[in-house]
């Protein structure tokens, strides 16, 4: 059983990046003057291979970094963008899929996404995934490994097709 915390905030939310070798980046929200709530200078790193309680516990500690300091106003780059050097939020993101995970009061929101060439990461909340604060041991993993499997594995045969396109048109 998952520890159950009394929340300060009403929710905290972090985005998850996953790299195609299924490393997880974690970036935690912070307050900001600008936009309310916002990326925050911090970046975790869980390298794969990992065992779903390495999962959930990683989940938990970027949630803990959630407010422990605030959204850097004055620099006009996202951290993603800074993480990984690339300029620009779409350029920044095309190498990886996005996980966003929101913890309310009740419980925990899971949303995967899609990338599109032009916007960057794309919500489907079609597929967004609820489960209880105090869920059992390894359903946050699951989804996860669910999310990873289906958007990642299949993003990366489209990007495959879509590559392999362009070049026919430039022939």
């Amino acid at each position: 059983m998952a520890l159950v915390t009394v929340m300060e905030k009403e929710f905290y939310t972090i985005s998850v990046y996953v790299d195609k070798d299924e490393n997880l980046v974690g970036i935690p929200c912070g307050e900001s003057d600008k936009y309310g709530i916002a990326d925050i200078d911090t970046v975790m790193l869980l390298k794969a291979p990992y065992t779903a309680k390495q999962v959930e516990s990683y989940i938990e500690k970027v949630i803990d970094a959630c407010y422990t300091k605030k959204h850097n106003d004055d620099v006009e780059t996202s951290t993603i963008e800074r993480y990984t050097k690339k300029k620009g939020f779409v350029n920044a993101t095309a190498d990886y899929m996005l996980i966003s995970i929101v913890k309310m009061q009740t419980g925990y929101s899971i949303m995967p996404t899609f990338y599109d060439f032009e916007k960057g990461p794309l919500a489907i909340d079609d597929d967004e995934r609820i489960i209880p604060i105090g869920y059992k041991e390894g359903e946050l993993a699951d989804i996860i490994h669910d999310f990873i499997e289906v958007y990642l594995k299949a993003n990366m045969f489209y990007k495959e097709i879509k590559e392999l396109e362009e070049e026919k048109e430039k022939k």
